[in-house]
């Protein structure tokens, strides 16, 4: 079924310039609520003669019972292409369009009605650069909102040679909002898989300004894309890069706290298993645990992307798991969270449950979506919220 708004240059009510101009003016993609709950979404492109579109999302194959591959279709008369799919009324997620000319040859591009937000992170190629679709009932991310509409952070660039994995890679340090002296001990997040345009920067100074975290150091540290699949995935020697390269390092040129408390390692799925286990096995250096759609069922005897049906094997406890549950309780606290939409989040609601029952300090919780920089970038505010308030009152996470 069309969107109405696609029917009016499809009939001759609006000349393609008309509709052009309206998408152009009220934003992509077009959106119709059909029930309390569901939206019809209609996707628009305008790619050239010859050529075909697909969309590509990063929730999965399917939205629903839609298969996302689906080609888009000629609107009558125009050079517009449409594809319009009902989805729940909730999400939020990123998207591109893959357009495939005569050779067949696809090449991926953003939504050209609905440009990629000004923080369009990820050292992974199916995220950067992406459009971002916001949906009616989709949770706010205000802080998000704020650091996009706000003055860009500074950012220090540096490289930081490391003598126990023998590399190299780019370390990006952002001070908060106001002055402080040598003796300041400022609390910090340490972000892997970090680039100079990251929104964590900009998503702290919101909440700085708006004095609800305390002024916190960001660190972003730069993942080398050879060396990514191996140093991320409970790498023990990636851990100590981090403890004993990284933090003496960054000790001696910023004026940072030396308390574990104050210490955040954060990530997002491979990045957030790293920072999960990284922190459970060093918890006098890093006393919280940033984890975002975590890759937690990693085992490196186990297949990726089965999901739940993994469980119904007989097959090793995942890395991350098997850890929690055999360790002592350590002293460090844990913010989770995975899309309700991923094939992962079984295996995030079992380290949750672990986290739980050991008595562990810990807040999860789901969001309406996939595996996903469109909620992580802004869930990172709710990470800082809860590991550095302003009120230590806060703490506890409700």
């Amino acid at each position: 079924m069309a969107d109405p708004l696609v029917e009016k240059p499809a009939t001759g009510e609006w000349s393609p310039g008309s509709f052009r101009q309206h998408l152009e003016e009220t934003g992509a993609p077009l959106v119709e609520r059909v029930s309390a709950d569901e939206v019809e979404v209609t996707f628009v492109d305008e790619p050239g003669d010859d050529t075909t579109v697909t969309l590509s999302v990063v929730i999965g194959p399917r939205i629903g019972f839609n298969p996302i591959d689906t080609e888009f279709a000629p609107v009558a008369g125009t050079p517009f292409r449409a594809l319009t799919l009902r989805m729940r009324s909730d999400l939020r997620f990123s998207y591109v369009f893959t357009r495939r000319g005569p050779t067949g040859e696809g090449v991926r591009v953003p939504d050209p009605f609905n440009p990629p937000p000004r923080f369009s992170e990820c050292s992974v190629e199916r995220f950067s650069g992406a459009s971002v679709a916001v949906l009616p009932d989709a949770v706010p991310l205000p802080w998000l909102d704020q650091a996009e509409d706000g003055p860009a952070p500074a950012v220090e660039e540096a490289v930081l040679a490391s003598e126990v994995l023998g590399d190299e890679r780019r370390i990006w340090v952002s001070m908060p909002p106001g002055e402080f002296s040598e003796e300041s001990a400022l609390p910090f997040v340490i972000h892997l898989d970090g680039t100079p345009d990251h929104s964590a920067p900009g998503v702290r100074d919101a909440l700085v300004r708006a004095g609800l975290v305390r002024p916190c150091v960001v660190v972003l540290v730069g993942q080398p894309a050879p060396q990514r699949d191996k140093e991320l995935l409970c790498n023990p020697a990636f851990s100590r890069m981090l403890v004993e390269e990284l933090l003496p390092w960054l000790h001696h040129r910023y004026p940072l706290s030396r308390d574990p408390g104050d210490v955040a390692l954060a990530g997002e799925s491979f990045g957030g298993l790293c920072a999960g286990w990284t922190a459970l096995h060093h918890p006098t250096t890093f006393g919280n645990a940033i984890l975002q759609s975590p890759s937690c069922g990693y085992h490196p005897d186990l297949r990726w992307g089965t999901g739940a049906g993994e469980l119904l094997r007989r097959t090793p406890v995942p890395t991350l798991i098997a850890d929690y549950l055999a360790a002592a309780k350590a002293p460090i606290r844990v913010f989770h969270d995975v899309g309700e939409l991923e094939s992962s989040n079984t295996h995030s609601r079992w380290l949750d449950q672990v986290l739980t029952a050991k008595g562990y300090d810990t807040l999860y919780r789901e969001f309406a979506g996939g595996h996903d920089y469109a909620w992580w970038r802004g869930l990172f505010a709710d990470a800082l919220l809860w590991c550095f308030p302003l009120n230590s009152v806060d703490r506890s996470g409700t």
